[in-house]
């Protein structure tokens, strides 16, 4: 038999009992999802709480929509959830402008909303739930016998060698699971290196584990078997994002906690933090829904921060699968796509923050637009995830908004007129906050090649080098990838016009603006769903080439190098998808002990105190409630010595520096505090910021002042403090 044969069938299995199960309807699903909601409030456990809360914040107000909307079938996968989630988005954040912040009334009325609205269609429809149904299905279902008939056909196809052998995509995912969970105690004990992770410690099982599921999920797609296909993706989020909330004590990243501070104040006041102190207040609709959500269902935001990025993936790759199926594309290549979505994000723009949410609002909106070509009334609604998307990030929304003008203008969606109520949600937005906006730069200069710029202009050592040059690498790989297929995607007369706007578009935001020597990782993320809905076609094609039917050698040799290059360009760019992601490993893990010393120093700190760091890594003061009383006293509370520019960090510390650090501490009225971290001093090294020795010689010198003390010291921080004179 052919690679490319479809799933085989064993010969010998023993037949279950079956009963039909009632079918499922949308008011079926918002019923369910407002139990849920209103069982979130109950004295149960924290986890199990949010685990019900969230089935009404991904599939409650979106299913009570959909019972009385009809919309293309092909977006309904993606309509449910980014409906439901951005109405819950909207209503939290109204409720928080409105002064009637209570988390537990909000989700009360969302609950009783979405039962409402079911119980009126089933009274209209006269189609109430058939509870008898339903019980004897669940009856059965749970039955003994009925599970030990499942479990003797499971066991038969077991031992059936002719069914493994043509499952063995299946086994390789098995094999894949097997292997990474003994490797993560060895991943969470892993040594320092300037690779990163994947070289320490068992770091190159998950290198292994990655090949085998992309080789498992190739195998799968081959052979026509998209159950297994689809399985290989949750194990590839299961690879690469969950491997870092199994093996960490806290959330990576030290800007995380500038968002968990957010969200603890919101927590702490019931309100937003004043203008003046950070953007964030502003758009708040991010830390409003956490934080409602964390007040619900007592779901500590460190804890929600640890579970963000998974969860944030598996929506992605759900977005990513309705896309490509809204464009008429086959199953097969939307489920291409939503893999190589997974594989290429090397970003790691998926922590616990605005943009992901925002991310994930941009690309669903893009469902419910590129469907109105089938359904006006799903262009209609995709102004619900715009207008939740507008008050959430500050420059996902334009993007949006540029790529949509293109498609409306184009007639890829419809009516062209929707760019206008767009329109007045994005400047009527923006127009009352340009004064507070301004201070931070609404433009940096036409200069593209500047904007595209990274933050980090230093070489570094080795490993950083090496690292930046493979996320540019594939970056440029998928770029040109995406390129040659919209030549493929012409000659074949296959749909690329839309894909090549988002695949392109954001290329516009490096017109005017840096954003802050971040918009080039914007770019490529904005741009990732565009390029694999391009690209996933065209490898499908390879993969199908079949060397057996190839009439001349030449053809044959051309078969056989197309698969090849297929599978070995896969598993490269998987394995430059993982560099990438872990690739900066040693510097942004935060552990558990440093991130509770500064949050009680922070605490017990006078406000107006100054914290100071070389760089900003594994102490993040801007973790609590409290940081918006100390930036109120000084605003630079917390300003590293990096601020001052690489010429201030490459001459540190020379003696007049010293000097004026030691005077400037002298005048204030207020503690001052100097920490160094493991992970800051790695982190100085790793990009070139300092000199060799400069940070042993900075500490020699607080050791030997008089004026400062030793305050606390682990292995991995020490706190030097300076007492008011």
């Amino acid at each position: 038999m052919s690679l490319s044969s479809t799933e085989y069938r064993p010969r010998t299995v023993v037949a279950a009992s079956h009963v039909l199960r009632p079918r499922v309807r949308y008011a079926d699903v918002a019923v369910l999802a407002s139990a849920t909601a209103l069982l979130s409030m109950l004295p149960l456990p924290a986890a199990l709480r949010a685990i019900l809360l969230a089935g009404m914040v991904f599939a409650g107000p979106g299913s009570a929509i959909l019972t009385w909307v009809y919309i293309p079938p092909r977006a309904r996968i993606a309509a449910v959830p980014v409906l439901s989630l951005a109405l819950v988005t909207l209503v939290t954040t109204a409720a928080m402008w409105g002064y009637h912040w209570s988390p537990r009334w909000i989700t009360t009325v969302v609950a009783l909303a979405g039962l409402g609205s079911s119980l009126l269609w089933y009274r209209r429809k006269d189609e109430w739930p058939d509870l008898r149904r339903w019980r004897s299905w669940a009856r059965h279902t749970l039955s003994r016998r009925h599970l030990s008939d499942r479990c003797r056909v499971g066991l038969t196809r077991l031992w059936d060698r002719e069914y493994l052998r043509r499952n063995v995509a299946g086994l390789m995912l098995a094999l894949t699971v097997v292997l990474w969970l003994p490797s993560l105690p060895g991943l969470e004990k892993a040594g320092y290196s300037q690779f990163g992770l994947l070289p320490a410690g068992t770091g190159p099982i998950l290198v292994i584990c990655m090949a085998l599921v992309v080789a498992a999920f190739l195998i799968a797609i081959r052979r026509h078997q998209l159950r297994i296909a689809v399985a290989a993706i949750a194990v590839a989020i299961l690879v690469q994002r969950l491997t870092v909330t199994f093996v960490t004590s806290a959330p990576v990243y030290e800007w995380t906690y500038k968002h968990v501070a957010v969200t603890e104040y919101i927590l702490a006041f019931g309100a937003l933090p004043p203008n003046g102190i950070d953007i964030y207040a502003q758009w708040p609709s991010f830390f409003v829904l956490t934080a409602w959500f964390g007040q619900v269902t007592g779901f500590g935001i460190l804890s929600l921060a640890r579970v963000f990025a998974p969860l944030v993936h598996v929506l992605i790759a759900l977005f990513v699968y309705s896309l490509a199926r809204v464009l008429k594309l086959r199953p097969r290549v939307a489920v291409m796509a939503a893999m190589l979505a997974e594989l290429v994000n090397w970003v790691g723009q998926d922590y616990y923050a605005p943009q992901s949410l925002g991310f994930v609002l941009a690309v669903g909106f893009l469902v419910l637009l590129l469907a109105s070509t089938q359904l006006r009334v799903a262009g209609f609604l995709a102004i619900i995830p715009f207008a939740a998307l507008v008050p959430s990030h500050q420059l996902t929304p334009y993007w949006l908004f540029a790529v949509t003008g293109v498609l409306l203008v184009t007639g890829r969606a419809k009516p062209w007129w929707l760019m206008f109520p767009l329109a007045l949600i994005l400047v009527g937005y923006l127009v009352p906050r340009l004064d507070i906006v301004a201070p931070y730069g609404l433009l940096s200069g036409f200069d593209p090649v500047e904007n595209a710029a990274s933050n980090v202009q230093a070489p570094g050592i080795l490993g950083k080098q090496v690292t930046s040059l493979i996320c540019r690498a594939l970056s440029a790989g998928v770029f040109g990838l995406a390129m040659v297929s919209i030549v493929y995607a012409w000659r074949t007369k296959k749909t690329f016009w839309a894909p090549m706007v988002m695949a392109f578009g954001s290329i516009g935001l490096l017109a005017g603006q840096s954003y802050g020597g971040e918009a080039i990782f914007r770019v490529y993320l904005y741009a990732i769903p565009g390029c694999v809905l391009l690209i996933a076609p065209m490898l499908l094609a390879l993969l199908d080439a079949n060397a057996s039917t190839a009439r001349s050698t030449v053809r044959r040799l051309g078969a056989r190098a197309a698969l090849t290059c297929a599978f070995v360009g896969t598993v490269v760019a998987a394995t430059f998808g993982l560099q990438g992601y872990f690739g900066l490993w040693p510097l942004v893990i935060e552990n558990r002990s440093q991130i509770e010393h500064t949050q009680a120093l922070v605490e017990s700190a006078p406000a107006g105190s100054q914290f100071t760091m070389l760089y900003p890594a594994g102490y993040p003061i801007r973790s609590t409630a409290k940081y918006v009383e100390q930036a109120e006293a000084n605003v630079m509370f917390d300003a590293p010595l990096n601020y001052y520019g690489a010429e201030y960090m490459l001459e540190f510390p020379t003696v007049e520096q010293l000097e004026a650090f030691e005077w400037d501490a002298s005048q204030r009225d207020t503690p001052s505090y100097v920490i160094l971290t493991r992970q800051s001093l790695e982190a100085m090294k790793y990009y070139g910021f300092i000199q060799d020795g400069a940070a042993d010689t900075f500490e020699r010198w607080l050791r030997s002042n008089p004026a400062w003390s030793v305050r606390y010291q682990d292995a991995d921080t020490i706190v030097f403090e300076r007492a008011v004179d």
